[in-house]
C-alpha cells in the first residue's frame, strides 16, 4: 500500500523513565485519527514524553492539533515534552497553530490553572479594584473642573442632554402611562372590598411620584442612553481615539466621562417629572371626576414627595452615566468586546439603580420622609 494512503497511527511505549510516542502514516482532517486517551499508557507517574516520527508520510493541521493535546496531557502531569525529532516543517506549523490558539510558542508544559473558586475571587477583586479606581478618577476630575473649566466640554454635555432628554420622552411617557393605568386598576380592585375606592388616588399619586416615575425613567435611560455611552466609548477605544487623547495629555475621564454623567444627572429629574405626570394621568381612566381627582391628589402628594423623587432621579442619573462610561472604557479592542460592554453597561446600570432605590427606603424611613 502506498505510504501516502496509509492511515494515521500513534503508539506509545515506555523507554526507561520516559514515554516514546511514535507517530506515522498520513494525518488528514477528513479521516479518522488516533485518540490520545487510547494511545497514552494509563497509571504512569509524571514522565517526559518524546515524540518521534515513524514512517510519517504527510500531514495537515490535524497532526499539530494532536500534538497540542499531547502538550496539554504533559502539562496536567507536569511532565516535559520533546519534539526535537520531528521534521522542522512540522515544528514550524505546530508553533504557528500554538500562537493562534493563544498558547506559548515553545514546547514547555503549561502551568496548571488556579482553582475555579480562587480564579473567580481574583477576577472579582480586580473588577472591584477597577471600579473604585474609576470612581476615584471621576471624583478627582470633577474637583479639578472649577479650577480650569476648559477641561470640561460643555458642548458635548449639551449634546448628550438633548440625546438623553427629548428623544427619550416618547418611550418614557408611554411606559409611565401604561404602568400608572395598570397600577391604578390593580389597586382599586383591592380597595373595592373595603369600600375605599376613592383612596386609589392617594396610592397612585404617592407610588408614581416616589417610586414608579423615577424607576421607569431610570430603567429606560439605562437601556437606551447607558448602552449608547458604552457603545460610543467602546468604539472610540477600538479605533484608538482614546489612546490619542491620552497621548495629547487630555484626560478621557474629564473629556468623555464627566460631560455624559453630568448630562444624565441634569436631564433625568426633568424626565422623571414628565414620567410622574403621565403616570398620574393614568388614574383618570378610573371614571373619577377630574376636579375630585386633582383635589385628593394635591392633598396626598406633597412637595416633599416630589423632592424625594427628584433626588432619586439625580442619583440614578449619576449611576447610569458612570456604569455606561465605565463599561465603555473597559471594552476590549474588538467588535465582540464592544457588544459585551454594551450588555454589561445595561446590566450594571439597572442593577445599581434598583439597589440604590432599595437603600433609599430605610434611609427615608429613619429621616421621616
Amino acid at each position: 500500500m502506498n505510504p501516502s494512503e496509509s492511515k494515521a497511527t500513534a503508539a506509545a511505549e515506555t523507554a526507561g523513565d520516559a514515554i516514546v510516542l511514535k507517530i506515522g502514516g498520513a494525518w488528514r482532517l477528513t479521516e479518522s485519527l488516533p485518540q490520545l486517551d487510547e494511545v497514552m499508557p494509563a497509571g504512569l507517574g509524571p514522565r517526559p514524553v518524546r515524540v518521534v516520527p515513524e514512517q510519517l508520510a504527510e500531514w495537515d493541521t490535524s497532526l499539530p492539533l494532536f500534538l497540542l493535546r499531547v502538550r496539554s496531557w504533559c502539562g496536567e502531569r507536569k511532565a516535559g515534552l520533546d519534539l526535537d525529532p520531528l521534521p522542522d516543517s512540522l515544528k514550524r506549523l505546530f508553533r504557528l497553530i500554538s500562537e493562534s490558539a493563544g498558547n506559548q510558542p515553545d514546547f514547555e508544559a503549561r502551568r496548571p490553572e488556579l482553582r475555579p473558586v480562587l480564579a473567580a475571587a481574583r477576577r472579582s477583586f480586580w473588577r472591584w479594584k477597577d471600579s473604585v479606581s474609576f470612581l476615584g478618577e471621576c471624583a478627582i476630575a470633577a474637583l479639578e473642573v472649577p479650577a480650569d473649566t476648559r477641561r470640561f466640554s460643555w458642548k458635548d454635555c449639551f449634546g448628550q442632554m438633548v440625546a438623553a432628554g427629548p428623544q427619550a420622552l416618547p418611550i418614557v411617557g408611554l411606559l409611565s402611562f401604561v404602568i400608572g393605568v395598570t397600577f391604578a386598576f390593580q389597586t382599586i380592585l383591592q380597595l373595592r372590598d373595603f369600600g375605599a375606592q376613592i383612596y386609589v388616588i392617594n396610592a397612585v399619586g404617592l407610588a408614581v411620584v416616589r417610586e414608579i416615575g423615577p424607576l421607569t425613567a431610570a430603567v429606560v435611560l439605562a437601556g437606551r442612553t447607558g448602552a449608547a455611552f458604552a457603545a460610543r466609548l467602546g468604539d472610540m477605544k477600538l479605533g484608538g481615539e482614546i489612546d490619542a487623547l491620552e497621548m495629547l495629555g487630555v484626560s478621557p475621564v474629564q473629556f468623555l466621562v464627566l460631560p455624559r454623567v453630568v448630562a444624565l444627572a441634569l436631564m433625568l429629574p426633568t424626565i422623571t417629572l414628565y414620567s410622574d405626570l403621565l403616570g398620574v394621568l393614568g388614574g383618570l381612566l378610573l371614571n373619577i371626576p377630574a376636579a375630585e381627582f386633582w383635589t385628593r391628589l394635591t392633598h396626598a402628594v406633597t412637595l416633599t414627595d416630589l423632592n424625594v423623587g427628584i433626588v432619586k432621579a439625580i442619583l440614578f442619573g449619576l449611576l447610569i452615566g458612570l456604569a455606561g462610561t465605565w463599561r465603555g472604557l473597559q471594552s476590549e479592542r474588538s467588535s465582540a468586546g464592544v457588544g459585551r460592554a454594551v450588555t454589561s453597561a445595561v446590566v450594571t446600570g439597572i442593577t445599581s439603580i434598583i439597589l440604590a432605590d432599595a437603600l433609599f427606603a430605610p434611609v427615608l424611613r429613619n429621616l421621616n420622609f
